[in-house]
């Protein structure tokens, strides 16, 4: 530290530099960002990839308040939002002083100044992959920060089915783009593009089979990618993000009889895990060994209230004290299997069409491609 730093911040010299940094690590983004001016050795310790690294891993596993977690309530009609987990967990806080629009998603703004929605691709240490109208992002909520893709080529009658994620094995993320038929139901072309390349290039085609893309995102987990194989009984189709070798992971072997109505992928604190939606309530599997199918366990099974408006639930996260968060299409609830009730928040948002992505608060870096601290007006 310079001199004039020292004699300009003397309190900052009463604690040892490492003592100093485990302390802001533990810190909320939005405090770190504005404590990166204090001087040039903070902001040389902010903005140091390592200690990205520790705050996201603090922030992840052993902040057990969820001070840094956060729900991104989004759809495709221009309603972007965002409100803290502890707000929705407190049964006795009024969360909706909590939500927050937000207007600072890349290309936020059409050429007549009017709201573009955002659909969510992928979310991956605090990072989400967007989709503006035509437009791919990697984008960072809390630092505010993005980076546009190129254009992923597509002919007329086409989709592009994408996921998002880590390679630890180069410590870069990566967003696949597997080019789709409408019509025959038969994949044409798989790409890869990573941060740091800027360019798709061509992987090994995706496996024919038919796979169900209820919404056109895989779920990342244990370093691969996983859709669900539309028969009944087919395995989940999963794509190792290091090797970009496909692969097949067995399903539970369920212990109903009856076939169920609907089934989700998800994320539990990096276990794959499945939802099997059986009308008058669910079961939550959880892969607690990845690719060992005899260790797919039966989490808690969800008995929901026939009586009431609780329709088809797709489990937002699974909280440290057992409790799952579901995103029942219409609220957000709690479910506590212990007792097998419901909690509502006392002002719950409606949902409608939105979905529900929960992140956590992180400084991991994009490359910036506007300041879009200020609306961007992107011209057609």
């Amino acid at each position: 530290m310079a001199t004039g730093e020292q004699n300009s911040h003397p309190a900052i010299q009463l604690l040892p530099p490492e003592i100093m940094a485990q302390i802001l690590s533990r810190l909320p983004v939005k405090s770190l960002l504005r404590f990166r001016c204090v001087s040039k050795s903070w902001r040389a310790l902010i903005s140091d990839p390592e200690f990205a690294k520790t705050h996201l891993r603090l922030a992840s596993s052993i902040d057990t308040a969820y001070t840094h977690h956060r729900l991104l309530i989004a759809n495709a009609f221009a309603v972007v939002r965002s409100c803290s987990l502890p707000s929705i967990l407190n049964e006795n806080c009024c969360y909706d002083a909590d939500v927050v629009d937000i207007d600072h998603y890349p290309m936020c703004r059409d050429n007549r100044g009017g709201h573009l929605g955002v659909r969510v691709l992928g979310c991956c240490d605090g990072l989400m992959c967007i989709e503006t109208k035509t437009t791919l992002f990697v984008w960072n909520p809390s630092t505010r920060k993005s980076k546009r893709l190129p254009s992923y080529d597509m002919p007329l009658g086409h989709v592009v089915v994408y996921g998002f994620g880590y390679d630890a094995s180069i410590d870069d993320y990566k967003v696949v783009g597997f080019l789709y038929e409408c019509r025959d139901g038969i994949f044409y072309g798989a790409k890869v593009c990573t941060l740091r390349s800027d360019s798709w290039r061509r992987i090994g085609d995706f496996p024919r089979c038919d796979i169900t893309f209820k919404n056109r995102s895989g779920v990342f987990a244990n370093g691969a990618l996983h859709w669900n194989a539309r028969e009944t009984d087919g395995n989940i189709v999963s794509l190792d993000l290091a090797k970009e070798t496909y692969g097949e992971v067995s399903k539970p072997n369920k212990d109903r009889a009856h076939g169920h109505l609907y089934e989700t992928l998800c994320d539990f604190h990096g276990c794959l895990g499945v939802l099997y939606d059986y009308r008058a309530y669910a079961d939550v599997w959880v892969m607690k060994e990845y690719g060992t199918r005899e260790s797919w366990t039966k989490l808690v099974v969800i008995s929901f209230d026939t009586s009431s408006d609780l329709k088809y639930t797709i489990p937002v996260c699974i909280l440290k004290n057992g409790e799952i968060l579901l995103d029942t299409n219409k609220r957000l609830v709690r479910y506590n299997p212990k007792d097998g009730t419901f909690t509502y928040p006392t002002s719950p948002i409606d949902l409608g069409s939105s979905a529900v992505h929960p992140y956590v608060e992180s400084l991991v870096s994009v490359e910036m491609d506007a300041d879009i601290g200020v609306p961007w007006l992107h011209k057609y």
